[in-house]
């Protein structure tokens, strides 16, 4: 009876198991099923829902777009056409999200294809009164808007999402029926699911009552799997400790006996470790005690791994390793630490020697530096042209004040060949490849080379620039006079890049006597800049690192300037130091022992080095000017360069003449009516050549412009004023063609009277860009003198009006004339009231300003009338 029993029951759990699994894999699978009905169901709704939002959007959208046609129209506000070119991309996207969600529904996707063609339409009928408005005014364009065609289109859009809204309400219903269908399929199943379960329940609670007979077998069984375990641990080469909660050791196996050399009974963990010698490696090999293991730590719940011992056993340093965890009982309690422990002193060795293999590494990397600084090298190629070209240049002027600007461009060239292969790749210096080259120089020599090239960037930005040489300073010193020129060009570039106003001075100055032929020699930089906050100081010198995060996009640069400072100043054994209130200015103080030459003989030997270049020509040339002494000028130049040329008037012009004759080259002015160059350049790249060269060339105002000219198309950018040079350069360089039949350039004649030259005429600029042709020189002043009555004329009407934009247009082109008469003091001048107009700032006394500059250009007209010229 009883054994049929134990049959019964067995049979009833085997079968209670089994009605559990099918209803466990039954459940699953419908719940499967259900969900993913549920999903495909939502995600109908969810394209649905989505094709609803995107043609209400694209509906809104389209409207916004008409909206702004008329705005536009009314006002003339520019701001709206960037709008209306965000709401086409808008466009753009939502149509595309529109046909990924109706991509499985043909008539849908025909919708949808019809929806974008009437957009499209509508788009075009936009721009097309757009374009009228600008081409033929307010009027034209509200009767283009009166003919009704975009009502029309309007109306036909939303028919069209009438349409396809209509469509996807019916199909949203339909979804919302399944999905209640579907929900009342679950409801259904779980109800049938409970009562099976209820069932089930019945029959495990009497599998249970078997099952307690079950266990007592098991607890034999779980004794004889100890038995086992206890045998396994002993088995682990590994050391295993375990200590209860009175630091009692409970268990440490044969392989942790023998690691730490322990023989007998155990012992409590303190009579051990007092046997022991355990030197934490952490803390200077302080030694541990029974409190400070890790082991023991664990015993409050902290878990580790990778813990270092090291233990003194036979005279001998055994270095371990060792985990330790809290073992936990059923109630949450802590019970008890286990920690596992191994000898890794045969690791620690091979830890060593990789070290060493690092140390070699980092030595191979230095290799690769000194190789990366050697690639650099090949830079040398293009600065040795410039250094040709300015030698070829040099020969060809006479005039004093030509033969120093030669002068200064050979010392600036010179420089950077010697310089570029250190200072474009910082790792030859961390390489310590940085080797001085000693000589006699000249301070006040070095200090006006560099003051010549940062006078120049000074009187770019409209900052006064001054330089203090101390009476008492040697004439003579012997020293780098290279990487001293670098320090000195890199410290006061950044601080005329740094400063918008007021002023950047060098002094020079002995800071001690001389001293075994020694003397400490001060270089002061100081600026009236934005400053570095106190908290930056000491980061500045710290490579790609700038004083705030908005440095880099506001001024440029990579922050490694300072750092190539740095370390120059200390090979040179100086110092350096900044002081610096943040908002005010900044001061750099650099000292350096330099050895005073008394007998010397000559400094810097210059190596002239001579290239033959050829002139340009055969090329045909169109140039886009709208100002008649450009035009004048660039007709002259290119005649006496025997190069053909064309000029028109404005871009729309250059446009009509590039698609009825071919050309090499385009000069393309920037500020100009009708077309301006931005969008003739445009026009040009989308319609009628990819590649022709196209060379922009502006008297621009604001930072910026030259990427912008060079983002549309442009290849090249040069500002006005030009150097007939680096025009020349610059078409070589992008037609490489040459005239075989021009055989010399003609030579300038630069003997302008010294006793002529004034503060406000530049007559050295004026004898480069006329070549000393005294005819044009006269033609350029007669046109000059009329230019001056009629713009003058109109910028008192456009700053009487208040009409910024048209003031800032009229100063542009103004300026360009100024240039044309060397009148470039004055140009730079006019440069600032521009940018501030560009930037919509009108200053309270503009009109002084205005007036003191024209009595300025009259005053220059009236000195280069009263000139000898000829």
């Amino acid at each position: 009876m009883q054994t049929s029993f134990k049959d019964k029951a067995l049979r009833w759990s085997y079968i209670s198991i089994f009605i559990g699994l099918i209803l466990i894999f039954a459940s699953q699978y419908f719940a499967y099923k259900n969900v993913q009905d549920l999903s495909l169901h939502n995600q109908g709704v969810n394209v649905t829902i989505g094709i609803l939002n995107q043609t209400a959007n694209f509906g809104l959208a389209n409207k916004d777009i008409q909206s702004n046609m008329h705005e536009f129209v009314i006002t003339g506000n520019e701001k709206l056409l960037t709008d209306t070119y965000a709401k086409k991309v808008k466009l753009l996207s939502m149509s595309d999200t529109l046909f990924n969600l109706v991509k499985d529904d043909k008539v849908q996707t025909a919708r949808v294809r019809e929806l974008l063609d009437i957009s499209g339409k509508i788009v075009l009928h936009t721009h097309n009164v757009m374009t009228v408005y600008r081409t033929q005014g307010t009027q034209k364009a509200f009767e283009q808007i009166k003919l009704g065609e975009g009502l029309h289109l309007n109306k036909m859009l939303m028919d069209k999402i009438e349409s396809i809204e209509s469509s996807e309400n019916q199909h949203l219903e339909e979804q919302r029926k399944l999905i209640q269908k579907t929900q009342k399929k679950t409801t259904l199943f779980i109800m049938v699911t409970s009562i099976f379960g209820f069932f089930l329940t019945v029959l495990s609670i009497v599998s249970l009552l078997w099952n307690q007979k079950k266990q007592r077998q098991l607890q034999f069984e779980i004794k004889q799997k100890e038995q086992i375990l206890a045998q396994y641990i002993e088995a682990i080469p590994d050391g295993v400790m375990v200590l209860d909660t009175k630091k009692d050791i409970v268990l440490l196996n044969q392989s942790g006996r023998e690691i730490l050399g322990l023989e007998g009974k155990l012992e409590t963990l303190a009579e051990q470790v007092k046997k022991l010698v355990l030197l934490d490696p952490m803390t200077y090999n302080i030694r541990f005690t029974s409190e400070t293991l890790p082991v023991s730590r664990a015993l409050d719940g902290e878990k580790s791994d990778g813990n270092k011992i090291d233990l003194i056993k036979n005279n001998a340093i055994y270095h371990l390793e060792t985990s330790v965890r809290p073992v936990v009982g059923l109630n949450g309690e802590i019970t008890n630490a286990i920690t596992v422990f191994r000898d890794i002193t045969e690791r620690a060795n091979y830890e060593a020697a990789l070290e060493k293999a690092r140390t070699l590494a980092e030595k191979s990397v230095r290799v690769k530096d000194i190789f990366l600084s050697n690639v650099s090298h090949e830079i040398r190629t293009p600065l040795n042209a410039i250094i040709g070209f300015t030698n070829l240049l040099e020969s060809e002027v006479s005039d004093p004040k030509s033969v120093d600007y030669v002068s200064y461009i050979k010392t600036a060239s010179k420089n950077l060949l010697e310089l570029i292969n250190d200072i474009l790749d910082f790792s030859k210096i961390e390489a310590g490849q940085i080797t001085l080259d000693q000589t006699n120089t000249s301070i006040s020599e070095l200090i006006e080379s560099v003051s010549v090239i940062i006078n120049q960037r000074a009187s770019e930005k409209g900052i006064e620039y001054k330089k203090i040489l101390s009476a008492d300073l040697p004439e003579m010193i012997s020293t780098d006079k290279l990487r001293l020129t670098q320090i000195l060009l890199n410290i006061c570039g950044n601080a005329i890049k740094f400063t918008e106003k007021g002023q950047v001075q060098i002094s020079v100055t002995p800071v001690s006597p001389v001293i075994d032929k020694v003397q400490m020699i001060r270089f002061t930089i100081a600026d009236s800049g934005i400053g570095i906050p106190a908290d930056k100081i000491d980061k500045i010198f710290e490579r790609f690192v700038q004083a705030s995060d908005s440095t880099t996009r506001l001024f440029g640069g990579t922050g490694l300037g300072l750092s190539i400072v740095k370390s120059l100043v200390h090979i040179l054994d100086g110092t350096i130091k900044v002081e610096s209130v943040f908002g005010t200015g900044t001061t750099f103080i650099l000292e350096f022992p330099f050895t005073v030459v008394t007998d010397f003989s000559s400094a810097d030997d210059d190596h002239n080095l001579n290239f033959v270049s050829e002139p340009i020509g055969d090329i045909h040339v169109l140039a886009a000017e709208d100002n008649p002494l450009n035009q004048k000028l660039l007709a002259a130049i290119f005649e006496r360069l025997s190069i053909d040329l064309t000029i028109v008037n404005n871009g729309q012009e250059a446009i009509d003449e590039l698609e009825t004759n071919t050309y090499d080259l385009v000069l393309m002015d920037i500020q100009m009516p009708v077309m301006d160059g931005y969008t003739a350049i445009k026009k040009i790249r989308n319609s009628i050549s990819q590649t022709l060269p196209i060379i922009t060339m502006t008297a621009h105002a604001m930072v910026g412009e030259k990427d912008e000219c060079l983002s549309i198309g442009a290849n090249s950018y040069i500002s006005k004023p030009f150097r007939e040079n680096e025009l020349l350069n610059t078409i070589s360089n992008l037609t490489g063609k040459h005239n075989e039949n021009y055989n010399e350039m003609s030579p300038v004649n630069n003997h302008a009277d010294e006793s002529m030259e004034t503060s406000i005429i530049n007559l050295g600029y004026l004898n480069e860009i006329t070549g000393g042709d005294p005819d044009l020189q006269k033609e350029l002043i007669l046109l000059f003198e009329s230019e001056l009555s009629n713009q003058s004329v109109l910028i008192q009407q456009a700053e009487a009006l208040g009409d910024n934009e048209k003031l800032r247009q009229v100063v542009h082109k103004f300026r360009s004339s100024l240039f044309s008469v060397g009148l470039l003091a004055t140009a730079d001048k006019y440069k600032k009231i521009e940018g501030e107009l560009k930037s919509g700032i009108h200053s309270p006394d503009l009109k002084q300003q205005l007036e003191a500059l024209q009595h300025e250009a009259e005053t220059g007209l009236a000195e280069l009338k009263s000139l000898e010229i000829g």
